[in-house]
């Protein structure tokens, strides 16, 4: 029974969010949807669209609606997409974790508020040149205390005022993520947790945006997140190149370097985004990140994997399965291999169901350790 129920939450379904696996759809640049060109954020009028008629299902739109129709609601409260020069945005994001599901001692369920935030974006000039992108909204309390911290923090993630002369360079300055890797939506995926890189890791800084036929990619300086106390603002660079192989496929690689007064950690990875077309997608990174003390003193280096498969059997249905590799040093034998299955749904436009199970164990010379199981249903509505 206990399997039948398993299997049974199993299949609820979730919704996807402009991911990197779109590669899968055509789309190897994430600028064709986001104003953001490194991807995430708020969507563009085409991105919208492309949301609406080509990533959710149409199951439950009446018969008689073509794909412009459908098209033509996805702007903001179900209105035309294009309302001259401002744009909002409204998220919501909550998942139900369950860590040892099935045992009568130590199972573990929690509601977590992942997202629940306003996005606004002003545009102007001729093709859209200047654009001011910006949210505000609740980050979720650690799952560990933190000293001082009681309450969910309000804040922003994204703060930025970009300048796009053309389509092969743009310009950014403010709140953002840092430009580096493969950016996962799965934030505790070993590829953004080992180099920070993670949901609430952005960084106020510069960006260069460069992109033409066969190249993309871009360069970073950053000097922090002025949210955090000023000795523990991560200050650095990074970049990340990608080149089109085949018309299809991504290939690359990134380099990212950070400071603050108290440790330095530099990255590298080479990546690669493949299309196995009608949707469906392969995703693989490969990376290292060296980490030392103020004073200089090796804590040694890390290496991590991600692999990723995203297949569509049909219309706003997509079947995953994640990979997560860690060495936590290189030297030592011992790891840590955290995998499992993923199924996410797009029922109508605006709406997300997803369900991951994940199983991780951890190989060691010197230790024996049971598997540790958990299972997340989530739910995610935009508007």
């Amino acid at each position: 029974m206990k399997t039948l129920i398993l299997f049974l939450l199993f299949l609820l379904p979730f919704k996807l969010w402009a991911y990197p696996n779109y590669i899968g759809h055509g789309y190897p640049s994430c600028l064709n949807c986001h104003f953001n060109p490194f991807g995430g954020g708020q969507l563009n009028d085409y991105g919208r669209a492309v949301s609406a008629t080509l990533i959710s299902s149409r199951t439950f739109y009446p018969k008689t609606w073509n794909e412009e129709k459908i098209a033509y609601t996805s702007g903001f409260l179900f209105r035309k997409p294009k309302q001259n020069w401002f744009r909002t945005q409204a998220n919501y994001r909550g998942f139900t974790l369950v860590r040892n599901p099935g045992s009568s001692s130590n199972e573990d369920k929690t509601w977590i508020t992942m997202q629940l935030d306003v996005r606004a974006v002003a545009k102007f000039g001729e093709n859209d040149k200047f654009i001011f992108a910006g949210d505000y909204g609740k980050t979720p309390k650690p799952q560990q205390p933190i000293p001082g911290l009681t309450e969910d923090n309000f804040r922003s993630r994204n703060l930025y005022f970009g300048y796009r002369p053309n389509k092969q360079l743009g310009i950014y300055a403010g709140l953002m993520d840092k430009v580096y890797g493969i950016r996962v939506v799965e934030h505790i995926a070993f590829s953004r947790v080992v180099p920070q890189v993670t949901m609430n890791d952005q960084t106020y800084g510069v960006q260069a945006h460069f992109l033409n036929e066969n190249w993309e990619g871009g360069v970073h300086g950053f000097v922090g997140n002025y949210s955090q106390d000023a000795d523990l603002r991560m200050k650095g660079a990074s970049t990340m190149w990608e080149r089109t192989v085949a018309k299809l496929h991504r290939i690359g690689a990134s380099f990212l370097t950070q400071k603050n007064d108290y440790s330095s950690i530099t990255s590298y990875a080479v990546h690669g985004r493949f299309n196995i077309k009608d949707g469906s997608a392969l995703l693989a990174e490969l990376g290292q990140a060296k980490k030392s003390t103020d004073n200089n003193q090796d804590e040694g280096t890390s290496r991590y994997g991600l692999l990723q498969t995203s297949v569509r059997p049909w219309r706003g249905f997509y079947l995953l399965a994640n990979v997560d590799y860690l060495k936590q040093d290189i030297q030592k034998s011992d790891y840590t291999v955290r995998w499992g299955p993923a199924l996410q749904y797009f029922p109508i436009q605006r709406l997300e169901f997803r369900a991951d199970i994940y199983d991780t164990r951890n190989f060691s010379s010197s230790t024996t350790n049971k598997d540790t199981w958990m299972y997340l249903l989530q739910t995610h509505i935009w508007l």
